[in-house]
């Protein structure tokens, strides 16, 4: 009796067809995975030749490409810059990009500190190291459109004696060419953001704003950047240069400053002179002003320029902008030594606000002072009343 009467005919191709089309299409690729890596090593070649033509030559003391089968990864062992147009030299551990298959324009990197910086064959004059590193860059080497960089705990010192320079708890920056923007003439939309930051090495280079630096202060920037002629590395002072030769300024649509509980909001613009001088006007809204008084030494400039009863005559005006301090500023009592009758901060802040032309305001659900910050040829102006000098920036 024949039991195989009647089963269904075998069907081998059923198995055969589906694995030759996966054999095949792993082929397929395999091919493009190998020819998208193969262009992008070619489009870094190309870019880096480029670039030493221009006097910037990067390198690494090994290079390794990987990622199959979905992402494109470089790694590079030991990364250098050497520049002419700076005579400066870096150097960082390791440097690692990565950019999925599908999508080359969008590149993710993180690198490895600490990062040197040296004159061209010389010795290492500052470091700078972190927790974590990360970039971002949407476009092309040779023609980007959007960079993002993320560092936690960056530190900024100098070397070989490590004397601190720089640091914060976070720093964010994000760029990219706004919709304006035209070939040859860019124009930028900046975003900064630094958390716990502190700069002592700058105190002195900021003249009557370096007290600022020297606390821990949380500052965020959102600004447009006009005049630059492109977005190749630069000196920074041939980049301000350039910048003021096209007549170009940085516009700050908002900026945050905080140092405990002092808080001071900023929007206006900012230009250069032909010596590198800060020109332009801020628009500052500033919630304890008392606490900036001392900072930048306004209540001495106040009490060195304006006559007691010049102050007087501010008095009802600064009723009206502060109920109660006009009492205090009608006391007198503006020496070095401060304001009598235990009235410091109080008193300050009369003297600032009242001669200052400052108006009341709110920010953030509190009580705050309004006034305008102006800039002539780096003299700095708080109402009609001089602050000081901020040194040329080249």
């Amino acid at each position: 009796m024949n039991t195989q009467h009647g089963s269904p005919p075998s069907r081998p191709w059923l198995i055969v067809v589906p694995t030759a089309i996966l054999v095949v299409l792993g082929m397929v690729w395999s091919a493009f995975w190998y020819w998208s890596t193969t262009a992008a090593e070619a489009t870094m070649t190309a870019w880096r030749a480029r670039e030493a033509e221009a006097g910037r030559v990067y390198g690494c003391a090994a290079t390794n490409f990987g990622g199959y089968p979905f992402r494109i990864e470089v790694d590079c062992a030991e990364p250098s810059v050497d520049d002419r147009a700076t005579a400066l030299s870096m150097r960082a551990h390791n440097l690692a990009a990565v950019a999925q298959v599908w999508d080359p324009t969008l590149v993710i990197g993180e690198i490895v500190g600490p990062l040197t910086v040296a004159p061209l064959g010389g010795s290492p004059t500052a470091t700078v190291d972190w927790t974590l590193a990360q970039a971002s860059l949407r476009g092309t080497p040779g023609a980007p459109e959007r960079l993002s960089i993320v560092v936690d705990k960056p530190n900024l010192a100098t070397a070989p004696s490590g004397g601190p320079v720089a640091a914060a708890e976070h720093l964010e920056f994000h760029g990219r060419f706004a919709a304006e923007s035209t070939p040859g003439h860019p124009v930028l939309d900046l975003a900064l953001d630094l958390k716990n930051a502190t700069a002592p090495a700058l105190v002195s280079a900021l003249g009557i704003f370096g007290p600022v630096a020297s606390a821990s202060t949380d500052l965020s920037l959102v600004a447009v950047l006009r005049g630059a002629s492109d977005v190749a590395p630069k000196p920074l002072g041939q980049r301000l240069r350039e910048i003021q030769a096209a007549n170009g300024r940085l516009e700050i649509a908002n900026a945050r400053l905080q140092q405990g509980d002092l808080i001071a909001t900023a929007t206006g613009a900012l230009g250069l002179t032909a010596r590198g001088t800060l020109t332009g006007d801020l628009r500052l809204t500033v919630v304890n002003f008392a606490k900036l008084i001392p900072l930048l030494g306004i209540d001495r400039a106040v009490a060195q320029a304006v006559p007691q009863d010049t102050l007087n005559r501010f008095a009802p005006t600064l009723d009206r902008l502060m109920p109660g301090l006009g009492n205090v500023l009608r006391s007198g009592n503006t020496g070095s030594n401060g304001p009598a009758n235990g009235a410091g901060p109080d008193a300050n802040t009369a003297l600032g606000a009242a001669v200052l032309g400052g108006r009341q305001a709110e920010l953030e659900g509190q009580r705050a002072v309004a006034l305008t910050l102006r800039f002539d040829d780096g003299v700095a102006f708080l109402g009609p009343l001089k602050l000081g000098q901020v040194p040329p920036l080249y």
